[in-house]
């Protein structure tokens, strides 16, 4: 063979060695690491945080896992939870979790909270914290937690629904779409940073479907129907769109049955807020591929 013609073929095989590999890393699934803080131990709203990590833990395991096993068998969603009731949630426990995680730079890790939590105004500009057991975690410590690790997508989700009421909203219907759920974890890129309330205003829920934050959130990366859900109509669900449409279906929730509950109206209207508020603290992940 002629010293120009190997050359070719060599410039060939490299070529094609270089398309599969960018083949692989854009159609293979990721490993996704997850974290829920569970401080379940509050008499008064134990029982709603408990039932936001069975939701949580319904999303992973039901839906998540299997559309990620199907993108590629040998992908893992590793869970573990930390609770108040079982004597696991300390403040080392959680950031010995972050020490101890080495993700890759293509996987996802979600961080959920969910327990009691306000606002510290002693500190300017009202820091908010959230409750482990009877310590205090300021909120920004475990978005840098979250933030400074080095991979493809960060999740940050915080659920400190304190305003509890008797009466329990009415039940959604859930619907797996693993359409929208490749396209939420594995083809964004960035940190997402929600809390379930905007400062100084309280989130809310009951003892039957947890925090209504959480439960509508989930209900939009549910849905089935993507002209439900596609803000902008381009066929993609953005984590933006996500929760632009979790505050549209929050006000609606409360608009509808507001009249019909008016301890909920009453606890809203002590803060001088009109509906249900969640708040997004950093800027969305953005579409990769």
């Amino acid at each position: 063979m002629k010293h120009n013609e190997q050359i070719h073929l060599w410039i060939l095989l490299i070529l094609i060695a270089g398309a599969i590999t960018v083949f692989v890393s854009t159609v293979s699934a990721q490993d996704m690491h997850v974290l829920m803080v569970i401080d379940d131990a509050n008499a008064m709203s134990g029982r709603g945080h408990e039932l936001d990590e069975h939701r949580i833990e319904a999303l992973m395991q039901d839906y998540v896992k299997p559309m990620l096993k199907a993108e590629d068998p040998g992908a893992k969603v590793n869970i573990e939870a930390l609770r108040a009731s079982d004597n696991t949630l300390i403040m080392e426990n959680i950031f010995d979790w972050f020490r101890n995680l080495n993700p890759g730079p293509n996987d996802v890790v979600f961080v959920y909270f969910s327990g009691p939590g306000g606002v510290d105004e002693r500190k300017p500009p009202h820091e908010r914290f959230l409750s482990v057991s009877t310590q205090i975690l300021y909120r920004k410590e475990l978005a840098k937690a979250v933030e400074e690790l080095n991979c493809r997508l960060k999740i940050l989700i915080t659920e400190t629904a304190n305003g509890r009421i008797s009466q329990a909203l009415p039940p959604y219907h859930y619907f797996r779409s693993e359409k929208h759920l490749k396209q939420l974890f594995l083809e964004h890129r960035g940190f997402l940073n929600l809390t379930s309330a905007r400062l100084g205003f309280i989130a809310l829920g009951d003892d039957v479907h947890g925090g209504y934050f959480t439960r509508v959130l989930i209900d939009r990366m549910m849905s089935q129907s993507i002209k439900d859900v596609d803000l902008d109509g381009n066929d993609f669900l953005s984590w933006e769109e996500v929760f632009e449409g979790t505050k549209k279906d929050l006000d609606i929730l409360y608009q509808k049955n507001a009249h019909t509950f008016p301890r909920l109206r009453r606890r809203l209207q002590e803060r001088g807020q009109e509906t249900l508020i969640p708040a997004a603290l950093s800027d969305f992940p953005k579409r990769w591929r």
